[in-house]
C-alpha cells in the first residue's frame, strides 16, 4: 500500500509538471449547442453575434452566425450557461439557464425581435424536452441522479442500464457479489465497490455482447486490454458531473466497440467553492435472509466507505515579485479533489471435512522424508479451525466398506506400503480405500472452519483547469486507485498458507488542451494514460509458493487441499498500461458542423503467468499421498530444459482511426448527421519475439506445426464505418414532436483474452497434464512413466522447483511440438476479422403535457465474425497426438437483434422526476460469449449453425422505472417546522424482465466428433413436448420445475432403450462398434429453448436533507443529507440464472436422473440496508 501513495503522490506531480509545460493535451468535453436564428416571421437572420458564458466559470465564446442563420458552440462541459444574440435592427435577446448535457448535441433556436439593439429581451430556457440534433439512443444522468438514486457500491456504472436500449439487472449474489449476464466470463462487476481493477459490467446494449461496451471518462478511453467491456477507472460519485449512455450511436466519432459507449465527465472547479464529505455504513446486522427455501443466505460483509470533496478557484501565486503573495484564480484557474475509501471484511464459518492432526503426525514420524511429510511440517499448513463437529460415515457418504467412527473423527483407513511405490486403485486392504486398513486412529473430521477477508481501497481524484488566454484552455484530470485486500483459501480449507495478499494500483491521467482558432474553428487535442499494475509474489513476502498445491481426490466430498492456490495468474504479475493520442478539428462551415479525427492508442501488456510454473498434484486418497505417489501433476514448463519457462511476455496491441463527422443543419427542423469512420486494429504481437501459432498443413491437424510468427493472423485493414442519421420536427407538430433514425456499421475489437493463452505454446513454453501414474497393475504406470515429479522449491518463489528432464526432451521439428508429451495449443486461424455489426433505430418523440415526453420506436442489429473458441480436434477428421487439444478462435458466429423501445419521461419540476423504460426485445446467436471458460462451449461444436438461438442474454420484455421526489410536506419552508418535518426525498429503481433461456444438456456421456474426440455435455437427441411453461418461483423450486413427473421410476439413464425421461432422450444411437459418433447422434432441440426464473427487485432511497442555519453555512446549498439505501427493499426472491450444465440444466448425473433438473438451485441477494451521511456545501 505504501507504494502505491508513493506512486500516486509522484504520479500527481508529473502531472503538474506536464499542466505548466504542456503543449499538446486532450479536450476534455464534447457536447455542443447549436441552432438556429431567426426573426418573428421565421427567416433566417445571417451575421448576428452570438455570445456563450458559462455560469460556474464565466468564461465567454463567441460565434457569428452563417448566411443560414446557423450558430454552434463545440467542446462544451456540461452545466447551465447564458446565450446571447445581438443584431442590428434587432432587440437583444439573453437566454439564461440553458442547460448543456454531457456529451450531446443540443438544440436551442432563437427568435429575434424587431427593435433597438440597446433593447434587451431576458427569457429562462426549459431544458428541451426534445431531441432534435441527432438520431443517438441515449441517457443522460445528471449529478444529482448520481448522488440520489440507489447504486450498489457508490458505482455510477451501475445506472449505465437505465438507458433506453440497454439490458442489465444490477443482480446482487446471496453474498453480495455482481452476478453476470448467464454464461459470461471475466473479472466481474464491481464486487469490491469502485475499486474493482477491471469493472466488466454486466450490461448488453442493442444486442451486442458484454464485451462489447466501451467507456470514457473525460472524453479518453479507460477500457481493459484483456477483457473488452471492461473499464480499469470506476469514478466516485463525488467526482462525477455527468454521465452520457448510448446504446445507438450515430457519430463517427465513437469507435472501438459497437456496443454501449458510456461516457463520464468528470467534476470541475467554479467560481465558487463547493465540496462534501460522507461516511457510508454497511453491517450484516441490518440485511434480510433471502427466502430460498432450507438454506437462506443473506450478505455478510461489514463495510465502511467515505470521502469527500473540495473545489473552487485556485489562486496565483507570486514569489519575490512584489504585491500579494496570491491573487484570485476566478475566471482563471479551477480546481477540484475527491477522495473515496473503504474498509470492508468478513468472518464467517463454513463447513467442511478436513484432515487430522493424527493423520498429518502419522505421515511425518511413518514417512519422515517424503515430500509429503517436509509439505506437513511447514508453518501454516493447519486448518482455521472455529469448531468440530461430531459426524457420521454416511454423513460423509462413505459406505460402511470405507469408514468407521471413532474418537476424534472417522476413521477411512491407515498407511501401508512404502514411499514412491502406488497403492492400486479400489478397495480392500493394501488398496488406496483404505491403505492397511482401520486403525482406530481418526483421518478425517468435519469442522466450520474460519473464512476470513479483509479489503481496503482508496480513490484520489484531481482535476486543474485554466484559462490560459480568450483562446486557449488546458485542464488535467488524474484518479489514482490503490486497493489492498487480504483473502482466505477456503478451497484449500482455511489454511495460513493459502492465504493472498494483493496490491494494487489503477490509475487515469488525461491532459487536456483547446484551441480556438476562429469564431468557426476550434481545435481539441487528447491524452491519455491508463492501466493497472500489482505484483503478488512482491506484496506476500511470507507467502510460501515453493510448496506446490496438492489435492486428494477420491473422496466422496470436495477434494482436500493443501498449499496456495494454484493458477497461472495466482500468484499474478500483471502490468497493463494504455497510451491514447486524439486530435479533433472542429469547423463551422455555413450550416455544416464539420469535424475532423485522428486517434492512435497504444496497448503495452507486460504480464506474467509465473504461477504456473509451481505445480499442481492430485493424489487418489489420504493413502497414496502419504507415499508420495500422485496420479496427476500439471506445471509449466521449458519443453526444451524442462526447467521452469520464462512466464513473462511483452504483448503490443493498438488502435488507430480516422473520422469525418458532418452535422448539417438542412433547415431549422431537419439535421443530417452524415460520417466516416476507419478503424484498424494490427494484429497482436510480441516485443520480444516469443509469440507462436499453429500453422495447418495441407491436411489439417495430421501435419500442422507450432511456429515463431511475427503476428498471429493477418491484418485486418477493411474497417469502414459510415454513419447516417437525421431528426426531423415536422411543423405541422408544432415542435412538439421529432422522428429520429439512423443507420451505421461499426467494429469490435478483439479482446486480448483471445489470444493470450497462446504464451503457453511451444516452442518457449509449454503447458502439462501428466496423467496417469498408478501402480502398473492399473490403467497407468508408476509416475507417468517416470514423467511426473513430485518435488518442493528451493525457496518461496513459483520459479525454483527442479528442473524435470523428461519434459525437456526438446523440441520435435516436424510439430514444433515437445518430445515429450503431448500439449495443449491456443493460436488463431489465419482470417480474423473484426467483428462487424449493422445497426439502426428509428422512433418518434412527442412531447405530452405535464412536461411528459413520450418516445417509442424500433431498434436493431445484425452482427457477423463474432468469435468462439474451438478445440479443433472436435473439427478435422484426423487429429496429431502431439497436441492434446488445438485452440483456435473461430469468426463464424452471427447475431441478429430486434426491439421494440418505449419511454416516458417527466423532466424534474416541483420536486418531482420519473422515467419508465419498456423493452420488447429478441436476440439470437450461435453463442453469446467468446470466453474462453467452460461456460462459453457449445453443445454440438461440430455444426455451429444448430447452435443458433435465443442469445444467453435474451429476455423477451424489460421494464425499469426510477425516479427522484421531493416529498412536499413543508418543503419550502425556512423555519424550525420546514427543517424538522421537511427536506425528505425518495428515489428508487425498480426493475423487472422475463426469464434467461437456458439449455437442457445430458451429463456423463461423451459424443465422438469425426476424429474420434469426445464433446459435450450435450443436447438431448430428441425432444417430445408437454413440459410447463411457467416462469413462477414457486414452479422453479418444486420438483423438476417444469418437468415434475418426466423420470422414469427405476430407469437406467444410459441403458435403458429411451432413457429415463418422458420429455429427453437420454440414451445416444451407437454404431456397430458401440461408438456414438455425432452423425448418428444429432440434437433433438434447439439452443436456449426454455425459459427460467424471472426477476424482480425494487432499490430503493429515502433521506432526510437538513439545511443548516444561515450563520452557520458555507454556501446557499449548505446541507447535512441522512439516507437510508434498501436494495430489494421488498425481500424479493430472485432466484439463481440456469447456468450453462449446471446442475439444474443437466437431465442426469452419469446413469441416474438429476433430481435438480430444472429446479434453481439458490437464490440471490436478499434485501441490504446501508446508511449514509453526506455534507455538502
Amino acid at each position: 500500500m505504501q507504494k502505491g501513495f508513493a506512486k500516486f503522490f509522484s504520479s500527481l506531480l508529473c502531472c503538474m509538471a506536464i499542466l505548466t509545460f504542456a503543449t499538446i493535451a486532450d479536450a476534455q468535453f464534447r457536447a455542443a449547442l447549436q441552432g438556429s436564428v431567426t426573426d418573428a416571421s421565421g427567416a433566417v437572420v445571417p451575421g448576428a453575434n452570438v455570445t456563450l458564458t458559462s455560469n460556474e466559470t464565466q468564461r465567454s465564446q463567441q460565434t457569428v452566425t452563417s448566411d443560414d442563420g446557423f450558430y454552434r458552440f463545440s467542446n462544451l462541459a456540461p452545466g447551465n450557461y447564458s446565450l446571447t444574440v445581438e443584431q442590428a435592427n434587432f432587440k437583444k435577446q439573453v437566454v439564461e439557464n440553458v442547460s448543456v448535457a454531457a456529451e450531446n448535441v443540443q438544440g436551442l433556436d432563437v427568435a429575434l425581435a424587431a427593435g433597438g439593439v440597446s433593447e434587451t429581451v431576458t427569457v429562462t430556457d426549459e431544458a428541451a424536452p426534445l431531441e432534435t440534433e441527432d438520431a443517438n439512443i441515449r441517457n443522460t444522468l445528471s449529478n444529482e441522479e448520481i448522488l440520489r438514486l440507489p447504486q450498489v457500491g457508490r458505482d455510477p456504472y451501475e445506472l449505465a442500464r437505465l438507458t433506453p436500449g440497454v439490458f442489465g439487472n444490477g443482480a446482487r449474489g446471496a453474498g453480495g457479489g455482481a452476478v453476470g449476464l448467464p454464461n459470461s466470463t471475466g473479472p466481474g462487476g464491481s464486487n469490491n465497490s469502485i475499486f474493482q481493477t477491471e469493472n466488466q459490467v454486466q450490461i448488453s446494449a442493442n444486442g451486442q455482447r458484454t464485451s462489447a461496451n466501451n467507456f470514457q471518462i473525460d472524453g479518453v478511453s479507460v477500457n481493459s486490454q484483456t477483457f473488452g467491456g471492461g473499464a480499469v477507472i470506476t469514478p466516485s460519485q463525488e467526482s462525477v458531473k455527468e454521465v452520457s449512455i448510448s446504446s445507438s450511436s450515430y457519430s463517427a466519432e465513437d469507435g472501438r466497440n459497437s456496443g454501449a459507449v458510456v461516457k463520464v465527465v468528470s467534476q470541475n472547479g467554479t467560481n465558487d467553492f463547493h465540496g462534501s464529505a460522507f461516511f457510508k455504513y454497511n453491517d450484516p446486522k441490518f440485511n434480510a435472509f433471502n427466502k430460498y427455501p432450507n438454506r437462506a443466505e443473506r450478505v455478510e460483509n461489514l463495510v465502511r466507505q467515505y470521502g469527500g470533496s473540495f473545489g473552487g478557484p485556485l489562486p496565483f501565486l507570486s514569489f519575490g515579485e512584489g504585491g500579494p503573495t496570491a491573487t484570485s484564480g476566478k475566471d482563471k484557474l479551477f480546481f477540484f479533489f475527491a477522495y473515496e475509501g473503504l474498509k470492508t471484511g468478513s468472518s464467517n464459518t463454513y463447513r467442511a471435512f478436513i484432515e487430522t492432526a493424527e493423520y498429518r503426525n502419522l505421515v511425518r514420524t511413518l514417512r519422515p522424508n517424503s515430500v509429503t511429510a517436509q509439505v506437513f511440517r511447514t508453518p501454516g499448513l493447519e486448518p482455521r479451525i472455529s469448531s468440530l463437529i461430531p459426524t457420521t460415515c454416511s454423513a460423509a457418504g462413505f459406505g460402511a466398506d470405507r469408514c468407521r467412527e471413532v474418537s476424534g473423527g472417522l476413521d477411512i483407513g491407515s498407511i501401508t506400503g512404502t514411499q514412491n511405490v502406488y497403492l492400486p486403485l479400489g478397495g480392500g486392504v493394501g488398496k488406496s480405500d483404505i491403505g492397511g486398513g482401520f486403525d482406530g486412529i481418526a483421518d478425517i473430521q468435519q469442522a466450520n472452519l474460519s473464512n476470513q477477508n479483509s479489503f481496503r481501497g482508496n480513490q484520489f481524484f484531481t482535476r486543474i483547469d485554466a484559462n490560459v488566454t480568450d483562446k486557449d484552455s488546458v485542464a488535467v484530470s488524474t484518479f489514482f486507485t490503490p486497493t489492498l485486500s487480504n483473502g482466505t483459501d477456503t478451497g484449500g480449507r482455511s489454511r495460513p498458507i493459502g492465504d493472498l495478499i494483493s496490491d494494487r494500483l489503477s490509475y487515469s491521467v488525461a491532459v487536456i488542451y483547446n484551441r480556438a482558432i476562429s469564431t468557426t474553428m476550434f481545435n481539441q487535442a487528447r491524452f491519455n494514460y491508463s492501466g493497472f499494475s500489482f505484483n503478488e509474489v512482491e506484496s506476500n513476502p511470507l507467502g510460501n509458493f515453493g510448496i506446490p498445491r496438492i489435492e486428494v481426490e477420491g473422496l466422496p466430498f470436495d477434494r482436500i487441499r493443501f498449499g496456495a492456490p494454484q493458477g497461472e495468474n495466482t500468484p499474478g504479475i500483471f502490468s497493463e498500461k494504455s497510451v491514447d493520442f486524439n486530435n479533433t478539428f472542429n469547423w463551422v462551415l455555413g450550416n455544416h458542423a464539420l469535424k475532423f479525427g485522428a486517434q492512435a492508442r497504444l496497448d503495452f501488456n507486460g504480464n506474467s503467468i509465473i504461477g504456473g510454473a509451481r505445480p499442481v498434484y492430485s493424489f487418489v486418497g489420504l493413502f497414496n499421498l502419504a507415499n508420495d505417489t500422485p496420479i496427476f501433476e500439471g506445471i509449466n514448463a521449458n519443453p526444451i530444459t524442462g526447467a521452469p519457462a520464462d512466464a513473462a511476455r511483452k504483448y503490443r496491441t493498438n488502435d488507430f482511426a480516422f473520422f469525418v463527422q458532418d452535422d448539417w443543419k438542412v433547415k431549422p427542423n431537419l439535421t443530417l448527421n452524415l460520417g466516416l469512420r476507419y478503424e484498424y486494429f494490427p494484429p497482436i504481437n510480441d516485443e520480444n519475439n516469443q509469440q507462436s501459432n499453429i500453422i495447418l498443413g495441407p491436411n489439417g491437424l495430421v501435419d500442422a506445426k507450432v511456429q515463431v510468427v511475427d503476428q498471429l493472423f493477418k491484418p485486418d485493414r477493411n474497417n469502414f464505418g459510415p454513419q447516417i442519421g437525421f431528426a426531423y420536427s415536422p411543423g405541422l407538430f408544432k415542435d412538439k414532436a421529432v422522428l429520429r433514425g439512423g443507420f451505421g456499421i461499426g467494429y469490435n475489437r478483439i479482446p486480448n483474452v483471445v489470444f493470450i493463452n497462446s504464451r503457453g505454446n511451444p516452442p518457449f513454453f509449454s503447458r502439462f497434464g501428466i496423467c496417469c501414474g498408478t501402480a502398473s497393475t492399473d490403467f497407468g504406470s508408476p509416475f507417468a512413466g517416470g514423467q511426473i515429479l513430485y518435488a518442493l522449491g528451493s525457496s518461496r518463489s513459483p520459479n525454483s522447483f527442479p528442473a524435470n528432464p523428461r519434459l525437456g526432451g526438446g523440441i520435435n521439428p516436424a510439430t514444433g511440438a515437445p518430445f515429450n508429451g503431448s500439449v495443449e495449443i491456443y493460436g488463431s486461424t489465419e482470417e480474423q476479422p473484426n467483428a462487424q455489426s449493422f445497426r439502426y433505430s428509428l422512433e418518434t418523440q412527442y412531447q405530452l403535457p405535464s412536461r411528459l415526453t413520450a418516445t417509442i420506436g424500433y431498434q436493431g442489429s445484425q452482427t457477423k465474425n463474432l468469435i468462439r473458441l474451438v478445440n479443433q480436434n472436435f473439427i478435422f477428421a484426423q487429429t496429431n497426438p502431439a497436441f492434446n487439444a488445438v485452440f483456435l478462435p473461430t469468426p463464424d458466429v452471427e447475431s441478429k437483434y430486434n426491439a421494440l423501445l418505449a419511454t416516458l419521461e417527466r423532466r424534474f419540476a416541483n420536486g418531482f422526476q420519473v422515467q419508465a423504460n419498456y423493452r420488447f426485445a429478441k436476440s439470437m446467436d450461435n453463442l453469446s460469449n467468446e470466453g474462453p471458460g467452460f461456460v462459453t462451449n457449445q453443445t454440438y461444436p461440430v455444426d455451429n449453425e444448430t447452435e443458433y438461438g435465443p442469445s444467453d442474454f435474451d429476455v423477451r420484455h424489460n421494464l425499469n422505472v426510477f425516479g427522484l421526489w421531493d416529498l412536499p410536506i413543508f418543503r419550502k419552508r425556512n423555519d424550525i417546522i420546514g427543517t424538522i418535518f421537511g427536506g425528505f426525498q425518495i428515489s428508487g429503481i425498480v426493475t423487472w424482465h422475463t426469464g434467461f433461456p437456458w439449455t437442457p444438456v445430458i451429463g456423463g456421456q461423451g459424443i465422438r466428433s469425426a476424429s474420434g474426440a469426445e464433446f459435450g455435455p450435450f443436447r438431448p437427441t430428441a425432444y417430445s413436448g408437454g413440459n410447463g411453461t411457467s416462469t413462477s418461483n414457486e414452479t422453479f423450486l418444486n420438483g423438476n420445475g417444469n418437468f415434475t413427473g418426466s423420470f422414469i421410476p427405476g430407469a437406467n439413464c444410459v441403458n435403458t432403450p429411451g432413457g429415463c425421461n418422458t420429455i429427453f432422450r437420454t440414451t445416444l444411437n451407437r454404431n456397430a462398434a458401440g461408438q456414438a459418433n455425432f452423425l448418428l447422434n444429432p440434437p433433438g432441440i434447439g439452443r436456449n429453448s426454455f425459459r427460467g426464473p424471472r426477476y424482480f427487485s425494487t432499490d430503493l432511497s429515502v433521506s432526510k436533507r437538513f439545511n443548516l442555519p444561515k450563520g452557520l453555512r458555507l454556501s446557499e446549498t449548505t446541507g447535512l443529507d441522512l439516507r437510508a439505501n434498501f436494495f430489494n427493499v421488498f425481500n424479493n426472491l430472485n432466484l439463481l440464472p440456469f447456468g450453462f450444465a449446471s446442475d439444474s440444466t443437466r437431465i442426469n448425473n452419469g446413469d441416474q436422473p438429476n433430481p435438480n433438473f430444472g429446479r434453481a438451485t439458490g437464490g440471490l441477494s436478499g434485501r441490504v440496508i446501508e446508511l449514509q451521511a453526506r455534507f455538502s456545501f
